[in-house]
């Protein structure tokens, strides 16, 4: 019975450790479909023609047929599904286990692996449905809410995630699942800035399992949203004596560094994690923060573009790109970036007042009114009286 894990979300592996059982389990079919099958041709017939008294009643060996008929069909579509599952065909192999699910609709399995195969393709609301069904079935199986909360999270549903992953662990029977479900529920609680119960949850997790570097990770994690920075600098530093190549811990010591502005150490623990094939949109974020920060504009925008190079659309890339185009005084580069900021997020007014900026700096004055006149229409619409104000002094200043 294989354990399929979901894949990666967030920033550690949620993963469902669901046993699917995709043949051979033998069910037994109740009276559920022998009247649909047989109902109809033995009730058109009175009872003296279908049984008369000289003869035994066939109807117990109608059912039995009929049961083994079931029984055979639903095995078949089993192997089936697992066939089209072992293809990477899961569109087809959902189809077949919902034939199936006509068969046997209690069987637990069949609408956990349906939860799975949603999971896989991304359809998380059928998912979650899935693995409700499993639920209502087998109410006591921590991996159904493993999956369960899976699905709610990806869907931005994180109260329900949580309470999914909180059951799971009630019910988790081994050391091994019970971690990996205060792990989900630790990243679901850095979401919703509950740095309290991620600490309460790390405390649990080492006492269970001391060498678990996700939970290491998650906790530098929740030192560093609450901008804790001396205890993560602190933790940090022992936890990377313990996991050495986890490059999270070391991005995090660097970021606290950097938020205390002591850049020294910052360079230390960053510098040495460099590495340009090496897809990390993250560090190459702080680096290219530290080198602004100590003044190296053209180190920083080399910095900036390799973090984009790493993820095309981010937006906190693009934006420092801008700004040290603006600082190595070509403003002409600058617009181009700030511009297509603004199709990006036309309702963005901090991306306006950069476009003006550029602008102002290219000479090109009646483009630089024009898009801080944007950016102050904006401010104004969302009530941000004090960009509002920064945006009336540059049309002042024109």
């Amino acid at each position: 019975m294989p354990s399929r894990p979901l894949g990666r979300s967030f920033t550690t592996s949620f993963s469902m450790n669901l046993r699917y059982l995709w043949s051979g389990k033998q069910i037994l079919i109740g009276g559920g479909l022998i009247p649909l099958l047989f109902g109809a041709a033995v009730s058109a017939q009175s009872p003296s023609q279908t049984n008369p008294s000289n003869l035994p009643d066939v109807t117990p060996l109608l059912a039995q047929r009929s049961a083994t008929d079931d029984r055979r069909q639903f095995n078949e579509l089993l192997r089936q599904g697992k066939a089209y599952v072992d293809n990477g065909n899961f569109p087809q192999a959902i189809a077949i286990y919902q034939q199936a699910a006509m068969l046997d609709g209690e069987n637990a399995e069949l609408f956990g692996s349906m939860g799975y195969l949603y999971a896989r393709q991304g359809q998380f609301a059928e998912a979650s449905r899935s693995f409700q069904q499993a639920l209502r079935v087998n109410p006591n199986n921590p991996d159904y809410y493993d999956g369960l909360g899976f699905s709610y999270a990806r869907q931005g549903l994180l109260n329900e995630a949580a309470s999914a992953y909180a059951t799971a662990i009630s019910l988790g029977p081994s050391s091994r699942q019970s971690v990996k479900y205060r792990l989900a529920l630790g990243i679901i609680m850095l979401q919703q800035g509950d740095y309290n119960r991620v600490r309460q949850l790390y405390n649990e997790i080492h006492r269970l399992q001391s060498d678990n570097e996700e939970a290491a990770v998650m906790m530098g994690a929740a030192l560093l949203q609450s901008s804790e920075y001396e205890q993560l600098i602190t933790f940090n530093n022992q936890a990377l004596r313990l996991f050495p190549n986890r490059s999270e811990l070391t991005l995090q010591l660097g970021k606290a560094y950097l938020a205390q502005g002591d850049l020294v150490a910052a360079r230390r623990v960053l510098e040495p994690r460099l590495n340009p094939d090496w897809r990390s949109f993250s560090l190459y974020l702080t680096w290219a923060e530290l080198l602004e920060r100590e003044g190296n504009f053209a180190g920083a925008l080399d910095a900036y573009k390799q973090a984009l190079r790493n993820e095309p659309t981010a937006i906190a890339a693009k934006i420092g790109t801008g700004r040290m185009y603006l600082e190595l005084d070509n403003p002409a580069e600058a617009v181009w970036v700030f511009r297509d900021l603004t199709r990006l997020q036309p309702s963005n007014a901090d991306f306006y007042y950069l476009l003006g900026e550029a602008y102002a700096v290219d000479e090109k004055i009646d483009l630089a009114k024009k898009s801080f006149g944007e950016a102050k229409k904006l401010y104004q619409a969302q009530g941000n009286t004090a960009g509002s104000d920064r945006t009336q002094e540059k049309l002042d200043n024109l």
